[in-house]
């Protein structure tokens, strides 16, 4: 009853159940870690990333450094044109003569709370000569009469 060429069709068909059985078993097992996984990062790697990570910190330092002095710079201009409108309202009352920051808050042409000094803590300066007021702030330097000075001209 049992034939030669069916035993072997049969012992082909165990042999391929045998083959399927392992590679399903081998596709089961949780695949072998690497060893650097394991490992973690080396200290090389570390030091690249915190390298990288200071120059995209100081990059941005920079341009918050800019912006902060370009707006202490707007502050003053600003600050300036504030005290050219209040001396325009000193002078109606005082034709003549050039007042000084004190006087404009003593007058009450200028509100006490508000800032009387530039952005950098020094004095508003103020100047009449020939008809023509100046105000400005010395700058980020605090010396006055170079280019970093925030001057707003005025003629009356």
């Amino acid at each position: 009853m049992n034939e030669p060429h069916l035993t072997g069709a049969k012992n082909g068909m165990n042999t391929l159940r045998h083959r399927l059985a392992l590679a399903l078993r081998a596709l089961s097992r949780p695949a072998p870690r690497r060893r650097r996984a394991m490992r973690g990062m080396t200290l090389v790697e570390i030091m690249i990333v915190v390298v990288i990570m200071g120059l995209i910190a100081s990059a941005v330092g920079i341009a918050v450094f800019d912006q902060a002095k370009k707006a202490r710079v707007d502050t003053a201009s600003q600050e300036v044109r504030t005290m050219e409108h209040a001396i325009e309202l000193w002078r109606q009352d005082h034709p003549s003569g050039c007042p000084t920051v004190e006087r404009l808050v003593s007058d009450g042409i200028l509100n006490r709370r508000q800032r009387t000094k530039d952005p950098w803590d020094n004095d508003y300066l103020i100047s009449c000569e020939n008809g023509e007021t100046t105000v400005h702030s010395k700058g980020p330097d605090a010396i006055d009469g170079n280019e970093d000075d925030v001057p707003r001209q005025r003629r009356n």
